[in-house]
């Protein structure tokens, strides 16, 4: 039977952020390179969750600001949203279907990366420890 060799996560973490140190220390990285790479990884708050955005809307709000011919303009779109419902409807269903799946299967990597990266740090405390 093989028995594999477990890999202190911490000691590799700890020892890829020292040699990053030395070699920003030494002038190794320019400082461009630096900010590029920090407004890259930057992690934003959301403002929605992904699940509001997932729902795909099949028709928007009509509306006209022209004083004359508004009323006009919004009745021949509503008439011609009515006449293509039986073709736009399908699609969107679908597009929608697909997007919660995908959030779901996102969701649950989201949970399996939580529970590996406690996993993670378990195993690097009990190797320190």
């Amino acid at each position: 039977m093989v028995q594999e060799d477990r890999v202190d996560v911490a000691a590799l973490v700890a020892e890829v952020e020292a040699e990053v140190a030395r070699r920003r220390a030494a002038g190794d990285y320019p400082e461009e390179l630096l900010l590029r790479l920090r407004a890259g990884f930057a992690v934003e708050e959301e403002s929605e969750p992904p699940e509001a955005l997932a729902i795909v809307e099949s028709s928007r709000p009509l509306r006209s600001t022209r004083p004359v011919v508004g009323p006009a303009v919004v009745f021949g779109k509503r008439a011609l949203r009515r006449l293509l419902s039986w073709y736009v409807h399908p699609a969107v269903h679908d597009q929608n279907r697909f997007n919660l799946a995908l959030l779901r299967d996102l969701r649950a990597l989201e949970a399996r990366l939580e529970r590996l990266e406690r996993q993670a740090g378990r195993d690097g405390d009990e190797a320190h420890g």
